[in-house]
């Protein structure tokens, strides 16, 4: 008989539903814990001083400063075990710099992170780690339940982690054109010109979420369906 749960479908564990979860859950991490009081004067000067020497750089050098270091975050997301404790960490302590943050201006951290979540980059990026971990979930649930489908299931595993690159090198790129906006536009333009990438972003991540369900597809009825038939023609 077939297991069939939320996470589960004709036995298949489904990675999309693993990635809606995590997602659901980095978000209530950044809203709980960036919303908490949070004074640490020094790990505020430390985030300013890394802050600034990122944002000073032009847009290029400011794109490959910020990506490298997102997508070493993922790439440790995708290891089983260790990846998945990693992504709880990693949006705790992004939560809890947000929060000092806030503490520092007499506010809460969550004005913040509701700033960031104004910008395109925000719903590309944060995403790009749920899809990372939910890749290394998978992966651990291939190695110990269906090892002998490791190498069929391989390609699946290395486009997850492929399209969870992609998505932080267009996060950084989008990023990079809102802070050099932002720092360099006057008032009111440094305002509206970030807010302005939406128009491309929109278009980007409709394009980004077809190629995730494209490369997921097997996780559909229909896809399934059609591939029986072809084996059971080819029969």
């Amino acid at each position: 008989m077939s297991k069939q749960s939320f996470f589960f479908n004709e036995g298949e564990l489904q990675v999309r539903k693993l990635f809606l979860v995590m997602f659901l859950m980095e978000i209530a991490i950044f809203i709980i814990i960036s919303s908490l009081p949070f004074n640490d004067p020094a790990l505020y000067n430390q985030f300013k001083q890394e802050q600034s020497t990122i944002t000073s750089q032009p847009l290029l050098q400011m794109i490959f400063s910020i990506f490298p270091h997102n997508l070493e975050v993922a790439s440790l997301e995708v290891i089983p075990i260790l990846g998945q404790f990693f992504y709880i960490l990693s949006a705790v302590t992004t939560s809890l710099i947000l929060a000092v943050e806030g503490t520092a201006h007499g506010t809460l951290g969550l004005v913040y992170f509701l700033s960031l979540a104004l910008l395109p980059d925000t719903w590309i990026e944060l995403p790009s780690y749920a899809v990372a971990t939910s890749t290394g979930i998978y992966l651990l649930y291939i190695l110990i339940k269906k090892r002998s489908d490791l190498r069929l299931r391989s390609k699946k595993i290395l486009l997850n982690y492929a399209f969870a690159a992609v998505e932080l090198l267009i996060a950084a790129t989008f990023e990079s054109a809102a802070i050099i906006m932002e720092t360099t536009y006057s008032s009111p333009y440094d305002v509206y010109g970030p807010l302005l990438l939406w128009i491309p972003a929109v278009a980007v991540i409709i394009v980004l979420i077809y190629v995730y369900r494209r490369i997921n597809r097997d996780e559909y009825r229909k896809y399934r369906m059609d591939e029986d038939q072809n084996i059971r023609i080819q029969a």
